[in-house]
Formats: structure tokens, sequence, C-alpha cells
């Protein structure tokens, strides 16, 4: 429990200045997909540092706080550094008191604040005292959205440092027990409580509810009654594949219920190009049957064809704080075209060149830690189109059979892409290098041998089914840009502030090709994969992204 002074009264007025967070793609999407505000009454931002850690919804860090109350203790397995940030290894480790603010402005405290003095009584055996605002907490409908939470919350048993007591709030009384936070599907509950002690103190202790939900998770459906090995016929110039797609989430308590779900959605691809989508809201499920259609004439000299056949889901709840729920999952399917010549020759890996079975597009991106992690392109939410910043770093993964010896990327369409301008080289080497920082490239001759194309790529792993090669490569901050910004807009309309924003991300030129070229002893099989480029207009000119596009995780 926390001692501090009891005041008779305390009135505290403080105004913040909010830091600018630097929002992972993951937790960008939750705050866009859920509406999330990412400002609360006080100006204060939404603080992703803060949520990773303590899964609370937070404004403001807890080194902004100025409060009387706000203390410090340096822990050994603390999750703050004094002064600064989550801990990552550098400074001071240790707890904060009171976290930040919720969105009405009030503070929110700290579960896991050591204590200053353990009475050696368990909190069964307290004697609790009568907090001002407590059962106003309780009542105060604008904390939770459904009369379910108020129950589970009501009823669930407490904890503290992991151990969990016999106790519930009621059992505490709902005039001695003020609730911080409701619980959600994915995100904890906090109990706030004191008890008198001698003289003019009392000592402080805050209670966790678990998450409603906390074991949810998210299934992608995708199945193949025919199976997934076709044959198109010489005489036949189509062909119908069925698949049944979807998704579903498991793992639910008795307090998640349908009701709930603000969303649920499964997108069907076809080699990275979007085939159908389907959603629904207050479901747990949702499923389609559907076709995918091959024409012969869409390739061209072709006798096999590979298809990556893709499902990627996500489920977003009602509540504000809950984190989206994803899953995606894979298929290959081969399509065997026949004709005249395969009448004769029926072996179809004799002769031909290598398989390319897929091209998978990514991008480099540095997480609140700052390490670099690999997470999927953006994707516009109109016509659900993936694309990449300039000045971002895609990343080329390219599954071919084993037979290659070696795969070479290239792009088509405007040279700028193709270009190491004088801005990619100042963010790439010149900036890093002036700051004493590493560098992606160990030379300058480097940077500027990446964009000699096409290039080879790294041969990543190989098996006796498959090889998998890699590669890396920075969007020159010149390219030309085949999405609207609001820079292309605000040209058109020669006003920044009369834009017509339904425009935004929609098409404005041809994209871009990723050409793959897989070599073996018997021939080169080319794959092309497009690539849409967008401004980042949004660091550009602070302005909410999220409404236009998906940022997706992993």
């Amino acid at each position: 429990m926390k001692k501090v002074l009891l005041f008779s009264m305390i009135i505290c007025f403080f105004f913040l200045f909010s830091n600018v967070y630097a929002y992972s793609s993951g937790f960008s999407y939750m705050i866009s997909a859920m509406n999330i505000p990412e400002v609360n009454v006080n100006g204060l931002k939404l603080n992703e540092e803060v949520y990773q850690k303590y899964q609370f919804l937070i404004y403001g860090s807890p080194s902004e706080i100025k409060h009387p109350e706000q203390r410090w203790k340096s822990t050994s397995d603390g999750n703050w550094t004094f002064g600064g940030g989550a801990w990552n290894g550098i400074g001071t480790r240790g707890e904060y008191w009171i976290l930040g603010q919720d969105y009405s402005g009030k503070l929110v405290h700290n579960g896991l604040f050591p204590d200053d003095y353990n009475s050696g009584t368990s909190p069964l055996n307290w004697n609790y005292r009568t907090i001002m605002d407590a059962e106003e907490s309780w009542n105060d409908t604008s904390k939770y959205q459904y009369e379910l939470q108020r129950e589970y919350m009501l009823h669930s048993k407490l904890s503290r440092y992991n151990v969990t007591y016999d106790l519930t709030a009621l059992d505490i009384g709902l005039d001695k027990a003020r609730v911080e936070n409701f619980a959600t599907w994915g995100s904890a509950g906090n109990i706030y409580t004191e008890k008198p002690g001698v003289g003019n103190t009392y000592w402080i202790a805050t209670f966790r509810i678990p998450p409603m939900a906390g074991e949810a998770k998210l299934k992608c459906i995708m199945d193949f009654p025919n199976g997934i090995q076709y044959t198109m016929k010489q005489e036949e110039n189509s062909i119908s594949i069925p698949v049944s797609f979807g998704a579903f989430v498991e793992g639910l308590s008795e307090y998640a219920r349908e009701e709930h779900v603000k969303i649920i959605e499964a997108k069907l691809s076809v080699n990275g190009e979007a085939e159908d989508i389907i959603s629904g809201t207050k479901q747990l499920r949702v499923e389609k049957d559907g076709t995918i259609i091959i024409n012969r004439n869409d390739f061209p000299n072709q006798k096999k064809l590979v298809l990556e056949v893709s499902c990627d889901a996500f489920l977003a709840t009602a509540f504000v704080s809950d984190s989206v729920l994803y899953d995606s999952t894979k298929q290959t399917i081969i399509v065997n075209l026949e004709s005249e010549e395969m009448n004769i020759i029926r072996d179809q890996n004799k002769g031909y060149p290598p398989i390319i079975y897929g091209c998978n597009l990514k991008r480099i991106s540095t997480n609140s830690r700052g390490k670099e992690e690999i997470v999927k392109l953006y994707q516009t939410k109109t016509t659900r189109t993936d694309f990449i910043c300039a000045g971002q770093v895609l990343q080329i993964e390219v599954r071919t059979s084993s037979d290659t010896d070696e795969v070479t990327f290239d792009f088509e369409g405007k040279e700028s892409i193709r270009t190491l301008d004088s801005l990619t080289r100042k963010f790439e080497w010149d900036d890093p290098k002036a700051r004493g920082e590493k560098t992606r490239y160990a030379s300058m001759g480097d940077l500027a041998y990446s964009y000699a194309l096409p290039r080879k790529m790294t041969l990543k792993s190989s098996d006796e089914s498959e090889r998998i090669f890699t590669a890396t490569y920075v969007i020159p901050y010149g390219t030309t840009q085949t999405l609207h910004s609001w820079n292309s807009l605000r040209d058109i309309s020669k006003d920044a502030f009369r834009i017509d924003e339904t425009k935004l991300f929609t098409r404005k030129e041809n994209p871009y090709y990723v050409v793959v070229k897989a070599y073996g002893e018997e021939g080169v099989r080319t794959g092309r994969y497009r690539l849409d480029v967008a401004e980042r207009w949004d660091e550009l000119y602070n302005r909410d992204v999220s409404k236009y596009i998906v940022t997706n995780g992993r």
C-alpha cells in the first residue's frame, strides 16, 4: 500500500503539453478501427508505451504528471525509466504511482507501484476507508459501454502482484472501491482503495481485474472442397475453383458476447490481389462459399500456374481499449494448363524454367522499442489497395521451386523509383553518419549500388521442395506517387484547406510492378507484382491518416 498525506481538500488544476507519440502500425490501426480519441479533454495524447506495459489506455505519460501525489520508486523489475519512457535497458528502472489520465482527465494509478509498508495482513482483513467519489465511479455510464462490463467488475476476484484473493468490489463496498478502468475483452480493470492510517495519513492499494476475454483468438477459415491441384483441359478456356473462407473467434468467456463485436472481416486474395471480402457486426463468425475463376487468356504461354491464395481477417470490438485481433493463412494452388504440346510431353517438370510459388511484399518498420520489424504494407480503406510510402523500406520475399539457381528483382514504371535521389541519400547516409548512428549500408558505395537494378536477391533458405530468396529496397523519396496524397490534391485545388478528401489514396498514376526473375538450367521464369507508392503526408502536415488507410501488423 502507498503512504500519502491526507489533505482535507485538494483542488488541482494543471495544464500539460503532450508529447507527440509515434504510434506503431498495429496501435494506429487499433485506434482507427475503434474510433478511439487520440487526445483527451486536457489535450494529452494516447500513450502506446503505457498501453503495451499495463494494458490500459492512458493519455499523457507518468513523467508529465505534475501532481502532489506523483511518486517514483526504483525497482529491479520496473516497467518505466525515471524521467523517460518505457524501460529499454538504459537508465534507472522503476515504477511511477500515477500512469497518466483517462479520457475525462482523471488520474489513473499504477497497481504495480511497490508498497511503502507491508502490514502483514491480508486484503481480506483490511478496514477499507470510504472514498468520496467511489460510488459515483460505478454509476458513471461514460466509463463503460455495456451493463455486462459492470457486472463483471463487481463479481470478479481482485488481484495484487499476481495474487488473486477471494475478494470482490462488492465485498469491499462500492463506496470504498473506486473503479478507474472497466475491463474489456483485451484490457484489464483497475480498482482503487484506501485504508486509514495513523493520524492524518492513509494507505492506498490498487487491485487488478483480468480482461473479460484475455484468451480470445481470431481464426481464419479457408477450405478448398475440391482440393488444391487442378487441370484446365486443352479445350477449356477457364476453370472454377470453389473455396470457402471467413473467420471466427474462439477462447471467449461467458462475459464476452457477440453484441460486443463492432466488425469482423475476412479478405480472400489471390497472388496479393483482393478477390472477395466479407464482414459482419455483432457476429462471432463470418463465412462464405465463393469461387476463384481462372481464365486461360490471362496467362498466355504458361503451362503451370502457382496461385498463392490467402485469407486475412481482423476483429474489432466496441470497446475503445481493445486491440484488434488478427489472423491470416495461405495455401498454394496448382493449375496445370493443358495444351497440344503438353499432350505430347506429359512430364510438366521436365524442360521448364523454375516455378515462382509467390512473391510477398512487406515493409520494414521501427517499433516503439526502436527495433526493426517486418510488417504488412499499408492498405487503402476504400479500395483495399496495398501500398508503401516513399522513403520506407520494401522487403521482398520470393518462394521458388528447388531447381532455382538465382533470383533477381527490378521495377517497371517511372524511373523515379529506380533512382537514388539526394533526399534518400540524406536520410539513409548523411544524417545517420552525422549523428554517429549505425547505417543500413556499410558505405556510400553500397547505398549507391543498391540502386543498380536489376539486383540479385539473397538465398534465405533451401530444402528439397522450395527455395526462399529475400531483398530489401529503400523506396526513393523522389518516387512519383501512384495514389493521391494531401499534396497532390492541394495542387489541384490550390488550397490546402479545401481538398476533395474522398480522393485521398485513390488512383493517380499507373502502379509500379516489382519484376522478379527466377533463373535455372532450363530457362527463366518471370513474375510481375503490383506496387503502389504514396506520400507520407500525415507526417508532413500532422493529418489523421488513420481515417483513410489500414496499417496492418505483422
